[in-house]
């Protein structure tokens, strides 16, 4: 009987196979130059056609509440659901099924980006050459004094914010922004997406501390997207994450506010933005939304260095902030693709209600 096999040679590829016995796969993520603990993974297995396996965290808390993500072509994921811990997920495969990926969440990839901007007639540019030499795409759309700047992936592995990002895009492209310039890079670390890394707190610092003013950035990424706002007049500025695994907040979707003195365009912004969801996409509730200094432990301090607190710093700005997407959800609000492309379109349509209430 032919042996099946567990590789991560795919874009976004990630874990460590430390053993095999029999039908069971032991693995872990591979941590690579990250400082502590994170849990992205993602493999593609082949050769198993008939074969019941279980793959195996030793423990370590690494699949959602759904089980894993589960694709056979990198685009189309569903939740496993059954058969999964934690920590452990049995899969039978059946006799078609010569090429199955799994992963902690529902990967988004440059293709289905492309693919995006290609149905949209969206042209994509190149922001600059990453840190491998790898061109980084950027889009750049609209005319205008002021711009609104759109970023995802400054952690390498957080996806969920790429499919909001897609949706916010889908409505913004089509719609003609009286003066305004929508400037958007929705991988910002880069080589990380592409590798498979967890990209959360990388050594020396990941690309969403390469902020601090009067300090040279490290990435090119992130030199580039400074340059832009130093250089323009950022009227927004929004930055598409996902949080920690799972519990508490980490389930939600959470406006994550930077600045004390913008309080009112923050609850201004959160209510338009609950008025406009509909009953089909990710939900938010402004009350789920984490204050200036608030958080968990109070983690969520004004002064860190982040995109949104260097954006904030110019006197034009109106909004700036990140907003973390769940990578599960709960039963009443669980993550899909579809449902968070969704929210996205109505995250656009807040967007769109504030700049005319504005004008």
């Amino acid at each position: 009987m032919k042996d099946f096999c567990v590789s991560t040679d795919f874009p976004g590829g990630n874990a460590v196979v430390l053993k095999t016995e029999g039908n069971t796969v032991y693995l872990d993520s591979d941590l690579r130059d990250t400082v502590g603990d994170w849990f992205y993974w993602a493999i593609c297995v082949t050769g198993a056609e008939g074969k019941t396996i279980t793959f195996d965290f030793g423990g370590k808390m690494r699949i959602g509440y759904y089980g894993p993500a589960v694709s056979y072509d990198l685009t189309h994921w569903k939740w496993l659901e059954k058969d999964s811990t934690f920590s452990k997920f049995t899969y039978t495969f059946s006799e078609k099924e010569t090429k199955v990926y799994f992963a902690h969440n529902m990967i988004y990839s440059e293709t289905m980006f492309r693919e995006f901007a290609a149905q949209k007639q969206m042209p994509i540019q190149s922001l600059c050459k990453s840190r491998k030499g790898r061109d980084v795409p950027c889009v750049c759309f609209g005319k205008g004094h002021k711009s609104i700047v759109l970023t995802a992936r400054h952690h390498a592995c957080e996806s969920t914010g790429n499919y909001v990002l897609e949706g916010v895009l889908d409505v913004l492209f089509d719609v003609p922004l009286n003066d305004i310039q929508v400037f958007c890079v929705p991988f910002v670390d880069y080589d990380g997406v592409t590798d498979g890394d967890q990209g959360k707190n990388r050594a020396p610092y990941d690309h969403n501390r390469d902020y601090t003013e009067n300090k040279q950035a490290i990435y090119p990424e992130t030199a580039k997207i400074r340059e832009y706002i130093d250089t323009h007049s950022v009227f927004m500025a929004f930055d598409f994450h996902s949080p920690w695994h799972v519990g508490a907040e980490n389930d939600l979707v959470c406006i994550i506010q930077k600045s004390i003195q913008k309080q009112n365009r923050y609850i201004k912004f959160g209510n338009l933005l609950d008025q406009n969801l509909t009953d089909d996409v990710l939900q938010h509730h402004q009350s789920d939304d984490i204050p200036p200094n608030g958080g968990t432990d109070n983690w969520n301090k004004v002064d860190t260095p982040t995109f949104a607190v260097y954006a904030l710093r110019k006197p034009e700005n109106e909004l700036a902030f990140t907003l973390e997407t769940c990578y599960f959800g709960h039963p009443d609000n669980p993550f899909t693709q579809e449902r968070a492309r969704g929210m996205g379109r109505c995250f656009a349509k807040a967007i769109l209600e504030y700049i005319h209430t504005k004008s």
